[in-house]
């Protein structure tokens, strides 16, 4: 499951939880020029690697000088230089990507030839500068990964479901099914997230004086 941040900010790389794995909600684009050669960078969430290559298609110029790439989904990742002195395209723009928090995601750099050679060192500095221009731009759009489980709460009676619900809403669990056994008991299952369960029961507790019980399905 993926959770929108709590900031749509330009702060919000300092507010990125710790370890907190993130991709793109939209494609977002940053462009730079070195000594007349453009460079235009598009980046997008891709699911696999055969919708990776798609983007690429879809935001490359052919009538540019190169489409350069990286995508990174996972423990997956490819570059390419499209025709750039070998690791001076592909190569920085997947570094700009491993230093983020960004995963599932697809950088395609067009660079549009200015008629001044940059170099290998410059080439670098250019893809690469403009692939973490516009990852730094992605992430006012960015979303966590979150992990979830199935959980089921019980409570000795139907009573307790205003407060079952109101510890639901508290910790933003979904309610996925209810069932209500001939000995007058209530099972609400809920989704909810991993780290978010302790704190669930603790509510559940204290809102039904230790009545209702929370357990976690997947575990």
């Amino acid at each position: 499951a993926w959770r929108r941040l709590a900031s749509a900010s330009a702060d919000v790389p300092d507010v990125v939880p710790e370890g907190a794995k993130l991709t793109l909600t939209e494609n977002v684009t940053a462009s730079i020029e070195v000594k007349k050669s453009k460079f235009v960078a598009v980046a997008g969430a891709v699911d696999d690697p055969a919708s990776a290559l798609r983007f690429v298609a879809d935001v490359s110029d052919p009538s540019a000088s190169h489409n350069c790439y990286a995508y990174k989904i996972g423990n997956t990742f490819r570059f390419s230089d499209d025709g750039e002195p070998g690791g001076t395209g592909g190569r920085p723009i997947f570094s700009a990507l491993e230093s983020t928090d960004l995963e599932n995601v697809c950088v395609v750099v067009t660079r549009y030839y200015g008629g001044t050679q940059l170099g290998t060192g410059g080439l670098i500095r250019a893809y690469g500068s403009c692939a973490a221009k516009c990852l730094q731009e992605g992430l006012k759009f960015a979303v966590e990964k979150t992990e979830t489980v199935d959980a089921m709460i019980t409570a000795p009676s139907p009573d307790h479901l205003g407060q079952i619900y109101r510890a639901i809403e508290k910790h933003d669990a979904t309610s996925e099914d209810e069932e209500f056994p001939e000995d007058g008991s209530v099972f609400v299952q809920v989704l909810i997230e991993k780290s978010r369960c302790d704190g669930l029961a603790d509510t559940l507790r204290e809102l039904t004086n230790g009545k209702a019980t929370l357990r976690v399905l997947d575990d």
